[in-house]
């Protein structure tokens, strides 16, 4: 079985510009109906939602953690579904704009100075990536249903990427939540923004494994000996047949020669001679 850090090079390097698509649409959505006025009675029900935050805040910082952890994987998990996955993420992120909203009428300082304070925290930049990759995935498993089981082991490297991201941006969201309460209004509260130290890291770090992915994209879609996705079953070398160009009909990959499996979605490959 493909390893999963080869699953996930070939997430990043193959699907990165569907994420950062949908990542911009959840920034313009945000800013947008957030900046809009409410349906009636909309106000008041995402007052009471918001309300129903706030005891969170009340727990230790590790239950904060295990809290904002375990709703927003919950909410991840759904965009994931294929079918439903764009719709809940939609939702989403309307809930979202709407909860930024209220937060601006109540503390009176308005939804674009809320906006402001939000994404100058740099656990927002964590995670609503997380979110784009979850509906990036439902995307892929339905325009891959002829291969949903091969899929489904992407959508699991996916899962555990999408885990690591939201562990990691619960535990710097709870910081900040710790170093903005501990201080309050005293001006040391500007240390919140020394989380963007151990943010900076981590973009680094995924920079450089993005890189990484694009160099070793030929290679792992292209090498010799290639395991079929959740079977286990190693697949014959590919064997280059020079001028010669066929098209994978579950994806429409080109390939060259005739490989008994396509490198692009893991699909058994008709012969050569059932192929126009």
């Amino acid at each position: 079985m493909t390893s999963i850090v080869d699953v996930l090079e070939m997430i990043v390097a193959k699907r990165w510009r569907l994420m950062l698509a949908l990542f911009l649409l959840e920034l313009a959505a945000i800013f947008i109906v957030s900046n809009s006025p409410f349906f009636p009675g909309e106000q008041t029900t995402y007052q009471n939602q918001y309300n129903s935050i706030k005891p969170v805040l009340n727990q230790s910082a590790l239950g904060q953690v295990a809290s904002i952890f375990e709703n927003n994987l919950r909410v991840a998990i759904f965009e994931m579904l294929p079918g439903i996955g764009p719709f809940v993420f939609a939702f989403s992120i309307y809930e979202t704009a709407r909860i930024v909203e209220v937060i601006g009428i109540t503390n009176t300082a308005g939804a674009p100075a809320t906006l402001a304070t939000l994404f100058f925290l740099p656990s927002t930049w964590l995670e609503l990536p997380a979110y784009a990759m979850a509906v990036a995935e439902s995307i892929y498993l339905i325009l891959g249903f002829r291969n949903f089981v091969q899929e489904l082991w992407t959508a699991l490297a996916t899962l555990v990427m999408i885990a690591v991201t939201l562990v990691v941006a619960a535990t710097v969201e709870v910081t900040e939540i710790q170093i903005e309460t501990m201080y309050a209004t005293s001006p040391d509260a500007a240390l919140v923004f020394l989380t963007w130290i151990p943010f900076a890291i981590i973009v680094a770090a995924a920079v450089r494994f993005w890189r990484k992915a694009r160099r070793d994209l030929p290679r792992l879609e292209q090498g010799s000996l290639q395991t079929v996705a959740g079977t286990g079953e190693a697949q014959l070398p590919v064997v280059i047949t020079p001028g010669v160009v066929r098209y994978c009909p579950t994806c429409g990959k080109a390939y060259p020669g005739s490989p008994k499996f396509c490198a692009g979605c893991g699909s058994l490959l008709p012969a050569p001679s059932q192929q126009a």
